[in-house]
C-alpha cells in the first residue's frame, strides 16, 4: 500500500485532496459534533505526511469557522492532542517522526473529542483500519467517547475487502475516499 501511495501522481493527489476536503465539509455528522452552536466538540485531525491525503484546506476552513481543531503532538512517550492555532510556520514544527505538529499549544483529552479524521494505510467499508504499526490512533481512540464520529480518509485503492484486526483495534464509523 505504501508503494501504491508513492506512485500516485501529483495531479491525482491534488484532485483526491480537494475531493476529500469537500466531502469532509459536507459531512453532517462531523458538522453536528463540532458546531460551536451545538455540541462544540473539538475536531481531531491529522497533519499529513507526504504520502497521505492532505486535508489542510479543510483544517483551515474549520479554524476560520471557529471550530477548535486538535492534532497529535509527540510528548516524548506517546501522542497527545494539541490545539492548532494555524497551519503556518509560526504555529507548526516538525516532530521527531518528521510529522508537522503544533509548536506551543494547549492540550485536549481524547474523551472530549466527538469528531475524528484519521489517516491509515488501508481500510474496509465496514470501518476496519490498518495503520502504520505503532497503535497511536488506537490508543487515542480508546479514550474517545463511544458515540464519537471516527472518519478515515483514503484513496479509492486503499479500500480493500478485508484487513487483519486485533482486539484493541478501533472500528471507524465511516470512510471517505477521493
Amino acid at each position: 500500500m505504501k508503494v501504491r501511495r508513492r506512485d500516485v501522481t501529483y495531479a491525482e493527489k491534488t484532485s483526491a485532496d480537494a475531493v476529500i476536503c469537500q466531502k469532509l465539509k459536507a459531512r453532517r455528522d462531523i458538522g453536528e459534533m463540532v458546531d460551536p452552536q451545538n455540541r462544540n466538540s473539538p475536531l481531531a485531525v491529522y497533519l499529513a505526511s507526504p504520502g497521505e491525503i492532505n486535508i489542510d484546506r479543510y483544517i483551515n476552513c474549520m479554524i476560520r469557522e471557529g471550530v477548535e481543531v486538535v492534532a497529535p503532538r509527540w510528548n516524548g512517550k506517546t501522542y497527545d492532542l494539541a490545539k492548532l492555532k494555524g497551519l503556518d510556520e509560526k504555529n507548526l514544527r516538525r516532530g521527531p517522526m518528521g510529522i508537522r505538529e503544533a509548536c506551543d499549544a494547549d492540550f485536549v483529552e481524547p474523551k472530549e473529542v466527538y469528531a475524528w479524521i484519521i489517516p491509515g494505510l488501508a481500510f474496509t467499508r465496514e470501518g476496519k483500519r490498518l495503520g502504520y504499526g505503532g497503535g497511536w490512533y488506537d490508543r487515542l481512540l480508546a479514550s474517545a467517547p463511544k458515540d464519537a464520529v471516527k472518519i478515515g480518509v483514503a484513496y479509492l485503492f486503499q479500500i480493500v475487502d478485508d484487513i487483519p484486526a486485533e482486539p484493541h483495534d478501533i472500528t471507524l464509523t465511516g470512510i471517505i475516499e477521493g
